[in-house]
């Protein structure tokens, strides 16, 4: 009986230790593109996103028996958009270009498969967390103080790509928004600021 147990013992220690004994810490540099061009109207006002881009350090935790990681990221991010006039007539004027600057923080788990020895394909997804660094004010007297982005927006991502020689990882990203990053005062302009849920990006990772 004593034996059973030693070896039970034994057995369970080798599956926790072993692997983290082989577990491999790795760091290098994260840039992620939007591939969004959404456009919403509202009555007097048009919102349209132009692009967004994101770039920073990422770490990477992963336990190579398995082929299970954790991946964590700290991105500096910039979204822009253009809020146009439209008159009664339909004709329509760029009136500001909008731009806020965030710090992304992305927490993924990420697993991988092996194909040919120099390439392997990885899912992952996790939640993600912003916080708003700085934001261009409203300057059209129609919106002024009654949009504003707010400070803190989260989600969820999702992610398919390759990675090539454990150095290069390509691959494309879909985001849900679980929150709003607009506060609106005109409930009608909720949708215009707000309305996009889902956004792809692709996405793109250089390992030291």
């Amino acid at each position: 009986m004593k034996t059973k147990k030693l070896f039970l013992s034994s057995l369970i220690l080798f599956l926790i230790i072993g692997p983290a004994a082989n577990a491999q810490l790795r760091f290098g540099l994260r840039g992620e593109v939007g591939l969004n061009t959404p456009s919403f109207s509202e009555d007097v006002i048009k919102v349209e996103n132009l692009n967004s881009f994101k770039l920073g350090p990422t770490a990477e935790f992963t336990f190579p028996i398995v082929n299970l990681g954790i991946e964590g990221s700290l991105l500096y991010s910039n979204d822009r958009m253009n809020v146009e006039s439209v008159s009664e007539e339909g004709a329509q004027s760029v009136v500001q270009k909008v731009s806020n600057h965030y710090l992304d923080i992305p927490v993924n788990v990420k697993y991988k498969f092996g194909l040919l020895l120099p390439v392997k394909v990885f899912i992952a997804g996790g939640p993600y967390a912003r916080f708003l660094v700085a934001s261009d004010d409203f300057t059209w007297e129609t919106i002024k103080g009654k949009v504003e982005a707010k400070n803190f927006e989260a989600g969820i991502n999702l992610g398919a790509g390759a990675e090539v020689f454990s150095r290069l990882a390509v691959g494309v990203n879909y985001g849900i928004r679980m929150t709003d990053n607009y506060s609106v005062d005109e409930p009608k302009w909720t949708d215009a600021f707000n309305g996009k849920k889902g956004t792809w990006s692709l996405t793109a990772a250089v390992y030291f």
